[in-house]
């Protein structure tokens, strides 16, 4: 698996795939992987779940190769968003058909956790121990879209347009959702 890749990179690997190169969007895949994988893990917690959703993304869109490139009047500016987009469209259908729950009534009710990663359990010290186990209880007492566009922001650093067309909010809704969240993890980190 190749490391990430740069914006400037996925996109010259998009055009490349509009233009017929598949092994641009292998590329792409491959670049993206780990971040996609992340992401899904974060909507629905089933490893196999989440790569079967990822591998289907991704044969849809070698699929329709030819639609995407008829489509010149919707350009994707933003490679790693739109995939985060596809995934989490590609997870709640996918959950949708599963549970035969309509996917409107579905999208406010995934479930989002946070869990830093397992180096953490390395970390000799106790008392650095408790205040990261204390952080991620105060993380996972925010509501599902406040741990979303934190982990969106810090985690996989999107910009706030970024976070705004794969949150499907505005760009002033997602301000106004962060402060809120960090002001809640401010007051509930110090209490607890």
């Amino acid at each position: 698996m190749r490391p990430r890749i740069t914006p400037d990179e996925a996109q010259k690997l998009w055009n490349d795939y509009r233009s017929g190169d598949m092994y641009a969007l292998a590329n792409i895949m491959q670049g993206y992987y780990s971040d996609l994988f992340h992401w899904g893990l974060r909507l629905h917690g089933e490893r196999e779940f989440v790569k079967d959703c990822i591998q289907d993304m991704f044969v849809n869109l070698w699929k329709t190769q030819q639609s995407v490139v008829d489509n010149a009047a919707a350009p994707v500016s933003n490679v790693r968003s739109y995939l985060l987009v596809a995934l989490k469209t590609r997870i709640l259908r996918e959950l949708s058909k599963k549970h035969v729950t309509h996917q409107s009534m579905l999208s406010d009710e995934y479930s989002f956790s946070v869990e830093f990663s397992s180096d953490l359990r390395l970390i000799d010290e106790e008392h650095e121990v408790y205040q990261v186990r204390k952080l991620e209880g105060v993380l996972n007492s925010l509501s599902e879209r406040q741990k979303e566009l934190i982990y969106l922001r810090f985690y996989q650093s999107l910009s706030f347009e970024q976070i705004a067309e794969v949150m499907n909010l505005s760009r002033q809704s997602v301000y106004n959702l962060l402060q809120k969240s960090l002001g809640s993890l401010r007051k509930h980190y110090h209490l607890s």
